[in-house]
């Protein structure tokens, strides 16, 4: 009965855990616990790091043994896989022809796990629509819980910046992240439906965005909110729908920012003075991240200094140089920009290829679009990577842990959604 409340013609989420419970018996012992494990993950992405992490390695590396038993590499001839591994090797190179070898080859190595996972998804764990849809479901679990939890750390110890569950600022990366394919597609049947499976989906979106804003964390609340936006208009919506919802939106959040005037605040002029290409000065710290990483990058501008390096030569760098770059360095653990990072670690070599691997990755989830626009899972499934991967924003660590299991995981899904590889290889969907 849960289930019908949120369910459309083009997305049955009743019958899609139906049959997806009924593929799962008909699996092999092997491939049916493989498959649970797989639906544990927004659940196990709930603990910390550590859990998440070795849930996502585990994966990766059954199914390299996987394809290796099977002989199974067809897949790995796709744009976006290719240019990730051609990423992964310049990265290792630039380790070690760099100033720190070993730091910078064991930070640069462990990375290819996630474009590993996003290829484990496709082609093996993901790669029928019900299983997705039972993904789905768990993720929709997922961020009710992690709602829950953070409204009630809100009420128990009410601050600008939430922890929970984590003891950490990062569970807002959760909700902008992890359940980004969900609320794309709760938002496109909010906007598209007259319905009461449009209205349920369209409060749970609402409810997610509104504790996104309480988590106090700006980038990962924009994403989550041009996120939506975007995914409000690319399946069917209806304008009236399209309007109410906006309005809402913004009533709730004017109500929010006035209750707590220093969310307000944080999510006001303190942001816009915080942008870094709006203000380049001597006192804004997250200009200062970007420009010491422009700066590595002049330095090393063929090859980088190698993956993570730069939070080792940032502190020695001569902040005078160059002169017509404005503003001081200020040195954290990597500039907080993907671009800006991989311009400063592997160069512009590695940029290009980075580049070229982030587009593919938008294009491929696009086809889906393309094959299947009448389903909101395939048709919004383009604006995951798009949203994580716009190039105007505040980032983690390119080749960090932690907000990198949040992303790829959600980049996985989206992924997933296309199987159209496989005809042009004459692959068979077994």
């Amino acid at each position: 009965m849960f289930l019908k409340l949120f369910s459309i013609p083009e997305l049955n989420f009743q019958e899609g855990w139906a049959n997806g419970c009924k593929k799962l018996r008909n699996l092999s012992f092997f491939e049916k616990y493989m498959t649970i494990f797989w639906f544990l993950g927004p659940f196990i992405y709930l603990i910390e790091r550590d859990p998440a992490d070795l849930w996502l390695t585990l994966i990766v590396l059954i199914f390299l043994g996987r394809c290796v038993k099977k002989k199974d590499w067809g897949w790995a001839s796709q744009l976006w896989f290719k240019s990730a591994i051609a990423l992964w090797l310049f990265g290792l190179f630039s380790a070690v022809t760099g100033p720190e070898p070993l730091f910078t080859f064991q930070q640069g190595f462990v990375w290819i796990r996630f474009p590993l996972y996003v290829a484990a998804a496709q082609v093996w764990l993901a790669k029928e629509r019900d299983i997705r849809i039972v993904m789905l479901l768990s993720m929709l679990i997922g961020m009710i819980i992690m709602s829950m939890i953070l409204i009630a750390e809100t009420i128990i110890e009410p601050k600008l910046r939430l922890t929970w569950p984590y003891g950490d600022l990062v569970p807002g990366g959760y909700l902008a992240k992890v359940s980004l394919p969900l609320f794309c597609i709760l938002i496109a049947i909010a906007v598209s439906k007259k319905s009461w499976a449009g209205i349920f989906c369209g409060m749970i979106g609402l409810l997610s965005i509104g504790v996104s804003t309480l988590t106090g964390e700006r980038t990962n609340f924009l994403i989550r909110a041009c996120g939506g936006v975007l995914a409000s208009v690319v399946w069917k919506p209806r304008f009236l729908l399209l309007s109410s919802l906006i309005f809402i939106e913004i009533l709730a959040v004017v109500i929010l920012f006035f209750s707590r005037p220093d969310l307000g605040n944080r999510f006001g002029k303190q942001f816009v003075n915080h942008i870094p290409l709006v203000n380049k000065s001597e006192d804004n710290p997250y200009w200062g991240t970007w420009r010491s990483g422009i700066q590595q990058a002049l330095i090393t501008p063929i090859k980088g200094i190698g993956p993570s390096g730069t939070r080792k030569t940032c502190k020695n760098l001569d902040t005078k140089f160059p002169k017509w770059l404005p503003g001081k360095n200020h040195c954290l653990n990597h500039p907080h920009n993907f671009y800006v990072q991989l311009f400063a670690e592997v160069g512009i070599i590695g940029f290009l290829i980075g580049c070229t691997m982030i587009g593919a990755l938008i294009t491929t989830s696009y086809k889906a679009r393309l094959e299947n626009f009448n389903c909101p899972m395939a048709a919004t499934a383009f604006v995951v990577p798009l949203g994580l991967f716009f190039p105007l924003q505040q980032f983690g660590s390119f080749y960090g842990q932690w907000g990198n299991l949040f992303t790829w995981f959600a980049i996985a899904f989206a992924i997933s959604q296309y199987q159209g590889w496989r005809k042009a290889k004459n692959i068979p969907n077994v």
